[in-house]
């Protein structure tokens, strides 16, 4: 059975959630719990549309929801927040590999509504759980006193953050935001203060390169030097 106190099987847990909302592509809240049961490779079959014999066999096994090989079977009859748990219940039987009605029931409860989504969606009462993870009101408030004692647990925790997994998990919701592209200066460049004699060699030097232009690479170096000293150009 996975309970708070034992780490490892918490870890667990999330690390199991974690994959099944990466791989179901779960981007949104309450999650699509149907959409998660095809992703994962089963059909599904309402109880309605089953024959006498086959339904009463389901109800046997359960009255709102159960897997039989490839397919799953649910009482349509329910409200759609008793749908939604038990359909995840009985996912949790399937990746758990436990027969365990509790450790389902805590599976179906923390893949419907993620303690961290809880924190960071700021729900402070059952009702917002309800409204925002689609959870039944008596299920909403035993996620809020669960999720009371693991507010509690991370506030005596050195460091005081989360599990890495839970983290991984918050990101695929709220990913950090991508620092903001920073802008070009408006600044004009400096201008470089030139000496007196770099003027000068600047201007020579254009000087030269003019005439070369205009006469070639043989015109004779010390011509032009005199013509430069001499202020006499051609």
């Amino acid at each position: 059975m996975m309970t708070r106190s034992n780490k490892m099987d918490f870890e667990q847990l999330y690390e199991i959630i974690f994959r099944i909302y990466t791989d179901c592509n779960v981007t949104e809240f309450p999650i699509d719990c149907f959409e998660v049961v095809r992703r994962c490779g089963y059909r599904i079959k309402r109880y309605s549309e089953l024959t006498p014999k086959k339904k009463e066999a389901c109800m046997r096994l359960s009255p709102d929801a159960c897997i039989v090989k490839d397919t799953l079977y649910y009482q349509d009859q329910n409200i759609p927040e008793r749908t939604r748990f038990s359909v995840m219940h009985e996912l949790g039987h399937v990746f758990l590999q436990t027969p365990v009605e509790e450790t389902a029931d805590t599976f179906s409860s923390h893949i419907l509504a993620p303690r961290i989504m809880i924190h960071k969606n700021g729900c402070q009462n059952a009702e917002q759980i309800h409204e925002t993870f689609g959870l039944s009101y008596t299920a909403s408030n035993r996620a809020l006193s669960d999720y009371r004692q693991w507010f509690t647990g991370i506030s005596r925790r050195s460091p005081r953050t989360p599990l890495a997994v839970e983290q991984k998990l918050e990101s695929m919701f709220r990913p950090l935001p991508e620092e903001p592209a920073s802008r070009p200066s408006r600044r004009r460049p400096a201008k470089k203060r030139l000496t007196k004699r770099q003027r000068e060699m600047d201007e020579r030097a254009a000087f030269f390169q003019e005439q070369r232009l205009i006469y070639g690479e043989d015109y004779v170096f010390h011509m032009l030097e005199e013509q430069w000293l001499c202020g006499n150009a051609p």
